[in-house]
């Protein structure tokens, strides 16, 4: 089974279709686009705005550029991709990682299991086996 990246289109139906998909599926897509391409790189990293950003490219949506306070759809859109990356965490493919003194950088980091993931068949079945 092959994925389509968020590049080639919607594949959720806006802010509803995220919220009502299946967990562990949104997951598994939402880590494809997120690092494909990536699993050769030495160290697979993503800035977690990168993450919101294509979480909603998933949904057929674009968040603001200035992203303040609880509005919508921004609260979902955070609230699902940070649901994702505790799955990612939770089958031991990706981890967040905060770095930093002053401004602190918040990014999220491939695991040495993610590039099985990435390059599955189906990625959706691989990422719910590290789970199950």
């Amino acid at each position: 089974m092959t994925l389509p990246s968020a590049a080639s289109g919607p594949q959720f139906a806006g802010p509803e279709g995220l919220w009502t998909a299946d967990p562990e599926e949104l997951a598994a897509r939402l880590f494809l686009a997120v690092f494909a391409g990536q699993g050769a790189v030495p160290l697979p990293q993503k800035e977690v705005s990168e993450v919101y950003a294509t979480l909603a490219a998933l949904g057929g949506y674009s968040l603001p550029d200035v992203r303040s306070g609880n509005t919508q759809p921004l609260g979902l859109t955070v609230q699902l991709a940070q649901e994702a990356i505790l799955i990612w965490e939770r089958a031991t493919v990706a981890t967040r990682l905060s770095a930093g003194a002053g401004p602190v950088s918040h990014t999220i980091t491939m695991l040495r299991f993610g590039p099985g993931v990435l390059t599955a068949a189906d990625p959706v079945a691989a990422l719910k086996a590290r789970l199950h």
